[in-house]
């Protein structure tokens, strides 16, 4: 089987959790925050790993155009409706929820890489970008929440 067949096995995993994991109402809620934290950071991300290359995705080529794959937005907006679905509203566990993502989003990142499906050299540069991003979307996504909230 061709490799660029693995990401769209890979978004279908994705979104096939989503809909068994999280209610439809949830969906529709969430989406918006899915669409900003999750495929908007990505692709701003690729844009800037692209141009000053540092990073990118491999073996996409029906499935993409130029330096975006289509599935990686799709993947990370499923991602993030999850994940803002489950993120606990307490405190302490407020805390280990951004820290899990982040070791997860590691181990599946080095697992792509492992697979052929992206480039990325650096660790430290793996680290920093999901530390940024996972603390910026449950930052943003509380702010938001409590702004619609109060309204």
């Amino acid at each position: 089987m061709p490799i660029y067949y693995f990401h769209l096995i890979k978004l279908l995993i994705f979104l096939t959790l989503l809909v068994i994991l999280v209610p439809r109402a949830e969906i529709r809620r969430l989406a918006v925050y899915g669409i900003i934290f999750g495929s908007a950071y990505d692709v701003i991300g690729l844009t800037i790993g692209h141009w000053a290359n540092l990073f990118r995705w491999t073996n996409f080529e029906p499935f993409g155009y130029n330096y975006l794959p289509l599935d990686s937005p799709i993947a990370w907006c499923a991602f993030y409706i999850m994940y803002f679905h489950f993120l606990p509203k307490q405190k302490p566990l407020l805390y280990v929820f951004p820290l899990s993502g982040i070791v997860m989003s590691m181990i599946y990142s080095r697992v792509l890489v492992n697979l052929g499906m992206f480039i990325e050299p650096y660790f430290i540069l793996r680290l920093g970008n999901f530390t940024f991003w996972f603390c910026l979307a449950t930052w943003g996504y509380l702010k938001l929440e409590n702004y619609i909230e109060t309204k």
